[in-house]
């Protein structure tokens, strides 16, 4: 009996790391909520779209790895449009004059990007603990968070994995 000892502590330590490395529901956040204005002047909540597929990109037409990774991020969601994919695009731009001409270049509709100050949307910013740009976020129909990172990691399959299924 005296041998199955150390078997059995071995057992119990891959036992404990099993469970704390384990992934569970609360390795994933909840979206903390926000107001911001769009461009086209409605006021757009975070949780009012509960029962869509979110992606909110932080950016300003100023940064150039934003302005390489927003047409594409656009073209991206855009695709998915259809099955109530959303992109929310926060600006960090000084002004709402430089992100709206950014937008209009790109052709991103004026209510996806949001702004309404600078103190705002840095307010959100926080909120979400964006320390550099361009950063992204996909946010499944029920308020988690699913991806945060480079938009680049926003892909088809990436949308797909949490869109709700239809017909459910």
């Amino acid at each position: 009996m005296k041998e199955a000892s150390p078997w059995i502590l071995a057992a119990a330590v891959f036992v404990v790391l099993l469970v704390v490395a384990w992934p569970t529901a609360e390795t994933v956040e909840l979206a903390s909520d926000f107001s911001l204005e769009a461009l086209d002047g409605r006021t757009v909540t975070l949780s009012s779209l509960r029962g869509r597929v979110v992606v909110v990109d932080f950016w300003a037409s100023w940064c150039k790895p934003c302005t390489r990774t927003m047409p594409a991020l656009h073209e991206t969601v855009g695709r998915y449009a259809d099955r109530g994919v959303v992109l929310l695009a926060i600006s960090l731009d000084r002004s709402a004059e430089a992100a709206r001409d950014y937008a209009l270049e790109i052709g991103l509709a004026e209510g996806d990007v949001l702004y309404g100050s600078l103190a705002a949307t840095r307010a959100v910013k926080e909120l979400y603990g964006v320390v550099g740009i361009p950063r992204t976020f996909i946010i499944d129909a029920e308020g988690w968070i699913r991806y945060s990172g480079w938009p680049d990691g926003v892909t088809d399959e990436a949308l797909a994995a949490w869109l709700p299924v239809e017909g459910a």
